[in-house]
């Protein structure tokens, strides 16, 4: 199964929680009636903000630093409220505003590395303003952690490392920088380091289920699974109504041939989200594992039923018909004659359709390398029992 990885919510999380609005006050004094009227706007468009409200936030925002055009704060939250409504190149304005009222202040230099980073996702520049806003306060934890995230983006793993390690010595029990050097290190692809910080964060915050999740999926990666079969098990019991604890129980089971256990768990998972296709393809790849073939096109039908233009359908139906192709197959190797020419015509029919199904699963970018395996595969196949076919079945037995 295909699953987006976690670590990119969750370092931008850290890039982007400071730069909220706050209620701090200005401290320039434009004069006392504009300022305590400023503030008054300001006030009232935090409220408006805490609610959701961003037009009616931006409005009062704006008459804040129309009263008070030295206002910092009010500018940060200008830009914070447009970013709420995706009006990104607003927000950098005021962000940049800000910087010229205060260069001293790193918020603003974080609030544009967040934009270049979350945005357009153009990580030198994103690196340039964390950078400089190290350059005001060189112990600032975002600042450091926005810096790693970019490395991290850019695959320089060691450079991201350097930086989350400064982070983590200014900020030695920060959750999630601790979180972030485990997602860099399962990057890497050195999973048994990511262990040691998952299992540090278990023990001092056992109740943050986000940590627990990971470090079970880190747990099965490394085929751990009575490990992670305990974690799976704290998360049910905290949260026994959680669908994808019990898909993912289920898939740890799967891995471990408990196959009646892994159904049940799939099972308990398709109860509980009745509405979704995910539990129902999980029990259909559990059926193509155990050759359950008619079972598992049942179950992708009544998937697809529920969710029409869900691609992965696609790619379950094609590896049902390749396997009944593989199974036609072998039963024609091992007696291939003209009498069976039936067989070796069924082979071709299911490999076809295999490769039919196959050809749609590549309209979705994530399936589009393993579909062009899958589709070689059965390329191969066919020529094979085309040359049989010519060989023992004449014209076409």
């Amino acid at each position: 199964m295909k699953r987006m990885k976690y670590f990119v919510v969750v370092l931008i999380g850290i890039i982007v929680l400071s730069c909220a609005p706050t209620s701090t006050t200005s401290t320039t004094e434009p004069g006392v009636d504009n300022k305590e009227k400023a503030q008054q706007e300001y006030s009232i468009a935090y409220e408006y903000y805490k609610q959701g409200k961003f037009d009616d936030a931006i409005l009062h925002f704006k008459e804040a630093v129309k009263l008070d055009p030295q206002f910092f704060a009010a500018y940060l939250a200008l830009a914070k409220a447009y970013l709420a409504k995706n009006d990104v190149a607003n927000a950098e304005a005021m962000y940049d505003k800000a910087k010229q009222i205060d260069p001293g202040d790193p918020r603003s230099y974080e609030g544009i590395g967040t934009i270049y980073f979350l945005y357009f996702q153009n990580y030198d520049k994103a690196i340039t303003e964390f950078q400089a806003g190290l350059q005001v306060d060189p112990t600032n934890v975002d600042l450091l952690n926005g810096l790693a995230a970019c490395y991290t983006k850019k695959k320089d793993y060691n450079k991201a490392l350097d930086y989350y390690r400064k982070s983590e010595q200014i900020e030695p029990e920060n959750i999630e920088t601790k979180f972030a050097i485990a997602n860099v290190y399962i990057e890497m692809g050195e999973p048994d380091k990511a262990i040691t910080y998952l299992e540090e964060l278990v023990a001092k915050k056992p109740n943050v289920t986000d940590v627990r999740k990971k470090l079970a999926e880190t747990l099965v990666n490394l085929k751990r699974y009575d490990e992670a079969l305990e974690q799976y098990t704290f998360l049910l019991e905290k949260e026994p109504d959680n669908y994808y604890y019990h898909l993912q129980r289920g898939l740890v089971y799967q891995r471990q041939k408990k196959y009646s256990s892994a159904e049940k768990s799939f099972n308990d998972a398709k109860r509980l989200a009745p509405d979704r296709a995910l539990p129902l393809f999980y029990i259909a790849d559990l059926y193509i594992v155990q050759m359950k073939l008619g079972k598992a096109e049942s179950t992708i039908k009544e998937a697809q039923q529920l969710e029409p233009n869900n691609i992965y359908a696609y790619v379950l139906l094609g590896d049902v018909y390749e396997r009944w192709g593989m199974s036609s197959k072998a039963s024609w190797d091992k007696n291939k004659s003209k009498k069976n020419c039936g067989i070796v015509n069924s082979a071709l029919s299911y490999f076809n359709t295999a490769i039919s199904y196959y050809t749609k699963a590549k309209a979705d970018v994530q399936y589009a390398s393993y579909a062009n395996t899958e589709i070689n595969r059965c390329n191969t196949y066919i020529k094979a029992l085309q040359e049989d076919k010519w060989f023992y079945c004449k014209e076409g037995g």
